[in-house]
């Protein structure tokens, strides 16, 4: 920061008592006034002949008189300048700590979003190991390695990832036999892709959800759920081709 950018970081009364005023001038001018007089008096008590001792005594009154005067105006002045400068102190140490603070908090966001990222991939990991397991005939194994992804999507506040965990455990424990609970996840992921307006994937999770309706024989719910699954997803697609042959063995 050069010296103009520091000055103007001063207020207004720190900068007054920094800059020269009037007070130099008239404490010479009081200073000439008080010489002049005491000159004029010793002069005049020289020509009745008092003598010389009356005249130096007069001297150092005088004398004395000045310099209380010139203290009196210094230590002002000096305590101007030291609260001036006090001033100027702390206002530098603050424009100094403002970009340090700045580096600080930056340095803490990054490291905050690196964690993050690392929470994320550990919850991508843990869901395709479940994935693998329930595949491989261990739901119990799998609904744990999807409890532990859900736990890190919370932490991330990831609400696409904590869908579709939600999804895969529900998938798990109705593997398992846990239906009542299989629901209960299903429809709370339902829940948080339709609030982030995620279309495509609320379809396969309420497809899902309407093919354990119809393996557990429940057919309106099967129903209805298919058939929303079908309003969600691209006919073009795998999926709508598969929901929609459900849909006619159910109906």
């Amino acid at each position: 920061m050069d010296a103009s950018a520091l000055r103007e970081t001063i207020p207004e009364s720190a900068r007054a008592a920094l800059e020269p005023t009037a007070d130099g001038a008239r404490l010479r001018r009081r200073a000439i006034a008080v010489g002049g007089f005491s000159l004029l008096v010793l002069g005049f008590l020289v020509a009745l002949g008092l003598g010389r001792l009356i005249g130096l005594l007069l001297l150092l009154v005088a004398a004395a008189a000045l310099a209380l005067l010139v203290g009196r105006k210094l230590r002002g002045r000096s305590g101007s300048v030291r609260t001036a400068a006090g001033t100027v102190q702390s206002h530098a140490g603050a424009a100094a700590r403002r970009p340090v603070a700045a580096l600080r908090t930056r340095k803490a966001e990054r490291r905050e979003r690196s964690r993050g990222r690392d929470r994320g991939k550990e919850a991508s990991r843990l869901n395709a190991r479940g994935v693998e397991l329930r595949r491989q005939g261990d739901p119990a194994a799998a609904v744990e390695a999807h409890r532990a992804a859900l736990e890190l999507t919370h932490e991330t506040g990831d609400a696409g990832t904590e869908a579709m965990t939600l999804n895969n455990l529900a998938l798990a424990l109705a593997h398992g036999g846990d239906e009542r609970a299989a629901i209960d996840h299903f429809d709370a992921s339902v829940a948080i892709l339709r609030e982030i307006r995620d279309t495509h994937h609320e379809g396969q999770v309420l497809a899902n959800l309407g093919f354990l309706h119809g393996r557990s024989g429940r057919r309106e719910q099967a129903v209805y759920c298919l058939e929303a699954a079908l309003d969600r997803l691209e006919p073009d697609s795998r999926a709508f081709q598969h929901v929609q042959e459900q849909l006619r063995r159910a109906s």
